[in-house]
C-alpha cells in the first residue's frame, strides 16, 4: 500500500504522477468539507449561466473573511471559511509575530488560491539538488492537467490599456530592470469533459462555481471516480515509524479522537508547512530543534492610472491577477521582487467605503470613480531578504508548535524604494502609486512559506536529499513546499506540484 498525506496541491500532483505509474495509493485526508448550504449554493450557480443567477445567491456569494494587515480581506469559498477552519485545537499553533496557516479541507488551500502559475528560471534553482532540465518536465506534466486549454484566458480592457501604454517602452524598462507579462493562470477557458470553461463572470475573488479555476478537491473527486485513488477522510496524522520492510502511520480520528493506523511500503507527506512540520519533528529524535521556516514577505501598495477604463463594471471579466510584473534592482535588492497586479473588481468600492466610513455615503460617486482607476499591487521578496520564522516543537504528546516571527526592517526600506521605481515610472505605466497606502502583513502571511526540510545534495540532520527524504525516515518522502530549498518571490504553488510530481514519478517504490 502506497499513502499520501493531504489532498491539496502537492498530493494531487504527487497522486497523478504515481496513477501514470500504475499505482492505486490511497490518501489519508481530514477532509473538511464546506456545509451544506455552501454546497447548495455552489451548486445552484454552477447549473446556470452568470445571466441566470439569482441575486440573494450571488448576494451570498459576495462574503468575504477579516481583513488582513494589508487591508485586503480574506478570500472566502462561497462566503464559507471552511478552508482555514481548524480541526484540532489540540495541536493548533501558538504564534508570535508570524501568520501561517494550516488547512483541514479536501483540497487544502487550493480551494480559495490565486491560481498564478509560473516557472523558476535557472538561477532560482543554484541551490536546488536538480537541475533546471529535469524539474521542467514534470511543470509539463503538471500544466497539462491544471490548466489544460491551450487558450489563454482574456485579460480585462483596463489590463490591455495599461500594456497598450508599457509596450512601446518595454526595452527602457527591461533595461532598467523592469519586466512585465499578462498573468499565467491555471484556469480552464473552454468547456470540456470535465467541465465548463471560464465565463469571466467576475467572481473569481469569491469562488467558481464551474470549477474553472483548478482545484484540488475537483481533481480528487474525478480520480475517485475513475477508481484511480483510495481517500479516507476523517484522519488526523501525528507520527509515521519506519521499518526494513515498510512504514507505519499513526494518527486520530478528526471526528472523535479515535486511533487510526496504516501500514503500507510507502508514505509521501504533503499535509502543508505547520502539518508536515508537526508530524516529522513527532516522527524523528529531534523533537527539541527549532526550525527556520523560508517565507516571502508580502506587502500591497495601491495604484491609480490617470485614465478609467469607460464601463468596467459592466465589463465580462476575470478578477484573478492580471499583469506580472517582476523588478531585478541590485539597488533595491540582490533578489529579484515579483508584483502581481490586480484590475477592477467590485470589491475595490466596499474597502474605499470602509476606508472613508461615515464620509462613504455623500463620497459615493467618487468613490466609484475611483475604484475604475485602481489597480492593487501585491509584492513579494525572496526568502533570503524576508523576515525569518521560527518554528519548535512544545512537549505534548500530539507536537503543537509555536511559531515567532522576526520581521526584518529591511522589508520597509525596499518597500518604499519599490514604490519610488513605481513613481519613476509612472509615465510609462499611466499610473502614480499611493505611498502612504504601502502596508505589510505579518511574516507568513503571504501564504508563501517552506523550506522547512530543504532538499540538499548532501543534506545535514534535518535537511532532505533530491527525493524529499530524511535519513531518520527512509520510507517517507516529503513532497510539499516543505522541501523547497528557498521560497521565491513568485508564486510558489506550481514549483512544489512539479518537484513532488517529480519525486513520485521517479523515486524508487
Amino acid at each position: 500500500m502506497i499513502y499520501i498525506i493531504g489532498s491539496g496541491l502537492s498530493g494531487i500532483a504527487a497522486a497523478k504522477a504515481l496513477v501514470e505509474r500504475g499505482f492505486r495509493p490511497t490518501i489519508l485526508d481530514a477532509g473538511l468539507r464546506a456545509d451544506s448550504d455552501t454546497r447548495g449554493l455552489k451548486s445552484r450557480l454552477a447549473s446556470l449561466e452568470p445571466d441566470e443567477w439569482n441575486p440573494d445567491d450571488v448576494a451570498q456569494l459576495k462574503h468575504t473573511g477579516s481583513t488582513s494587515a494589508t487591508g485586503i480581506p480574506q478570500k472566502l469559498h462561497f462566503g464559507s471559511n471552511f478552508p482555514y477552519r481548524d480541526l484540532d485545537q489540540e495541536t493548533a499553533a501558538t504564534f508570535h509575530h508570524a501568520s501561517i496557516l494550516r488547512s483541514f479541507a479536501q483540497g487544502g488551500f487550493s480551494n480559495v488560491w490565486g491560481a498564478v502559475i509560473q516557472r523558476l528560471g535557472q538561477r532560482d534553482l543554484r541551490r536546488w539538488p536538480i537541475s533546471f532540465e529535469q524539474l521542467s518536465r514534470h511543470y509539463e506534466a503538471v500544466q497539462r492537467f491544471i490548466s489544460p486549454s491551450a487558450a489563454p484566458m482574456k485579460p480585462s480592457a483596463q489590463s490591455r490599456a495599461m500594456h497598450a501604454d508599457l509596450e512601446p517602452h518595454r526595452a527602457r524598462l527591461e533595461r532598467d530592470g523592469v519586466h512585465f507579462s499578462y498573468a499565467t493562470l491555471a484556469v480552464r477557458t473552454i468547456d470540456d469533459e470535465s467541465g465548463k470553461g471560464c465565463r469571466q463572470c467576475g467572481m473569481c475573488i469569491y469562488g467558481c462555481p464551474y470549477d474553472s479555476v483548478f482545484s484540488a478537491a475537483s481533481q480528487l473527486t474525478q480520480m475517485v471516480l475513475r477508481g484511480q485513488v483510495d481517500y479516507q477522510p476523517d484522519v488526523l496524522v501525528d507520527r509515521i515509524s519506519t521499518n526494513g520492510i515498510g512504514i507505519r502511520i499513526e494518527g486520530r480520528s478528526a471526528s472523535d479522537n479515535s486511533p487510526r493506523y496504516f501500514e503500507g511500503r510507502k508514505a509521501f507527506l504533503a499535509a502543508g508547512v505547520l502539518e508536515s512540520a508537526r508530524i516529522v519533528l513527532n516522527s524523528t529524535n529531534h523533537h527539541t530543534v527549532r526550525l527556520r521556516v523560508q517565507q516571502s514577505d508580502i506587502f500591497t501598495v495601491p495604484l491609480l492610472r490617470y485614465r478609467s477604463t469607460p464601463g468596467i463594471e459592466l465589463e465580462r471579466l476575470h478578477t484573478l491577477c492580471q499583469t506580472v510584473v517582476e523588478i531585478r534592482d541590485a539597488a533595491i535588492c540582490e533578489e529579484p521582487i515579483q508584483l502581481q497586479l490586480y484590475g477592477y473588481n467590485d470589491l475595490y468600492s466596499q474597502i474605499l467605503a470602509s476606508r472613508t466610513g461615515a464620509f462613504s455615503k455623500p463620497l459615493a460617486p467618487a468613490l466609484r470613480a475611483l475604484s475604475q482607476r485602481l489597480i492593487v499591487a501585491f509584492g513579494y521578496f525572496h526568502s533570503d531578504v524576508s523576515s525569518a520564522v521560527w518554528l519548535s516543537r512544545t512537549d505534548s504528546a500530539t507536537g503543537r508548535l509555536q511559531l515567532e516571527g522576526q520581521p526584518t526592517r529591511e522589508r520597509k526600506r525596499m518597500g518604499d524604494a519599490v514604490v519610488q521605481k513605481l513613481f519613476q515610472m509612472r509615465r510609462h505605466f499611466q499610473a502614480v502609486p499611493v505611498p502612504l497606502q504601502l502596508r505589510f502583513d505579518e511574516p507568513g502571511g503571504s501564504h508563501r512559506s517552506g523550506g522547512s526540510f530543504p532538499m540538499r545534495r548532501t543534506p545535514a540532520a534535518l535537511e532532505t536529499n533530491e527525493w524529499g527524504t530524511l535519513g531518520d525516515l527512509p520510507g517517507l518522502h516529503i513532497v510539499d513546499a516543505s522541501v523547497l530549498p528557498s521560497v521565491p518571490a513568485g508564486p510558489v504553488a506550481f514549483t512544489a506540484m512539479a518537484n513532488a510530481h517529480r519525486i513520485a514519478s521517479e523515486c524508487a517504490v
